[in-house]
């Protein structure tokens, strides 16, 4: 067993007591396996263990038999979240493909049960703050990793993600890359340590440079209205286009021949076409749809039986939606599109709720960086998921988890405002009728 199997599984396995005693702590450790995915970057026995199992249950035990006080809150996201997994097992007991959406549920599943432990045990401020700042740390490691490779080697190869993970493939990496960008450069703003904000900002910058390595272009697209979010939200817009500027010319210049071929728009009557290719998928979804508008097909229904059922003409027919928005809607009917784009839109709304609330509140100044960062990271999620089959991403329901939690505290910090005013005027009032001669003064 190499030195590096032996720390990995040393440093899990020392940490269960811990995530049993402090669920919040778990959700941590849950989250840097998650993403981080330490032990794909071992060679031995730890490589195959399912940490991430020990580390849910001892969690999900300590959630349960804890002596922790945790509050849940109800809110609209919480309760299409709720809908929405519902609907998933509906849609599972009417699938076309069983044997195939059952395990898939499973796997879907273990993500939603992870979501609402997240949102039950992150009760605070700085735990919240640690979990986007191991969200953030955890994937860009390979932002990080990935820059300074592509930058050593020209950008000849595609920047992957760690091996047999869910961000395993350029496509998901990239995605990735982009949600926590703003995470990068927003925790940044609040940061006193120097070295840490160096850290992040070099991250960030690196991160921009793996993203275009990836070779995705649905990466290259949400990678561009995610630094278009950033620059509306910077406090410097002067410096921010200056830098971008001067730095798109430099980065372009670093890439190769082959990077941009793989970028323009190839000719759409070709029938090796991407383009064509996702528009076969999207109009045998479509099909699809109609026929069952009420449960759909069920997980992982695009098969080429599928598309000869429903669009033959077809010229390629691959197991892939090439969207969020197709996929949800073929596997799990009109009902299911609508659950699932309600709860993105709820998320909008929500953070644009605090970000106006805490633009007019100094006190709330951090609410404001959180909520404009989550807000950025979905833009990325949501453009690049137009084109990307990436349905039940992890991160995209960490970060809904992370607008609950947000909205929470916010709610948490108004009702403690309130009660403090109140004291203090029941305070004066006391003292005024205690002294008469005050209401005089």
């Amino acid at each position: 067993m190499s030195l590096r199997d032996a720390f990995v599984i040393l440093v899990v396995i020392g940490s269960l007591p811990l995530c049993f005693l402090k669920p919040w702590f778990g959700v941590l450790m849950w989250s840097w396996l998650g993403y981080m995915n330490p032990h794909r970057l071992t060679w031995g026995m730890a490589y195959s263990m399912p940490f991430a199992q020990m580390v849910g249950i001892a969690t999900l035990a300590g959630l349960v038999l804890g002596r922790e006080r945790l509050r849940v809150i109800v809110s609209r996201e919480v309760v299409l979240l709720v809908a929405l997994w519902g609907w998933f097992l509906i849609t599972t007991i009417f699938s076309t493909y069983p044997d195939d959406a059952w395990p898939f549920l499973w796997k879907v599943s273990k993500i939603f049960l992870m979501t609402f432990v997240t949102i039950i045990a992150i009760q605070d401020k700085q735990k919240l703050k640690w979990l986007l700042y191991v969200i953030a740390l955890s994937i860009g490691f390979y932002g990080l990793k990935g820059g300074i490779w592509a930058i050593l080697t020209g950008a000849k190869e595609r920047v992957l993600g760690p091996p047999g993970s869910f961000i395993a493939g350029n496509t998901e990496i990239g995605l990735a890359l982009v949600m926590v960008l703003p995470l990068l450069i927003f925790l940044r703003r609040d940061e006193s340590r120097p070295w840490l904000r160096h850290l992040l900002l070099g991250t960030g910058v690196l991160s921009v440079v793996a993203i275009l390595s990836t070779y995705s272009r649905g990466a290259l697209l949400a990678l561009i209205a995610v630094l278009g979010m950033i620059f509306l939200k910077s406090r410097t817009k002067v410096l921010t286009l200056a830098v971008i500027i001067v730095a798109t010319p430099i980065v372009l210049t670093m890439l190769p021949q082959k990077w941009f071929e793989r970028m323009e728009t190839i000719d759409p009557d070709k029938k090796e076409s991407s383009a064509m290719q996702r528009l076969d998928a999207w109009t045998m979804a479509f099909y699809l749809a109609l026929d069952n508008p009420v449960f759909g097909a069920g997980f992982r229904c695009f098969t080429p039986e599928m598309y000869e059922r429903y669009y033959p003409e077809a010229m390629v027919k691959r197991v892939d939606a090439h969207s969020i928005v197709f996929q949800v809607l073929a596997e799990h009917g009109f009902i299911g599109i609508g659950l699932y784009l309600g709860l993105m839109a709820s998320t909008f709304l929500s953070l644009r709720r605090i970000i106006r609330i805490a633009r007019r509140d100094p006190s709330r100044r951090w609410m404001l960086h959180y909520a404009q960062m989550l807000e950025a990271g979905l833009v990325g999620f949501l453009v690049g998921g137009l084109f990307l089959s990436r349905s039940y991403f992890d991160l995209y329901y960490h970060f809904v988890a992370a607008a609950v939690i947000l909205q929470r505290l916010g709610i948490y910090q108004q009702a403690t405002a309130d009660r403090s005013s109140a004291f203090s005027r029941s305070s004066i009032t006391n003292k005024t009728a205690a002294n008469p001669t005050l209401a005089l003064s």
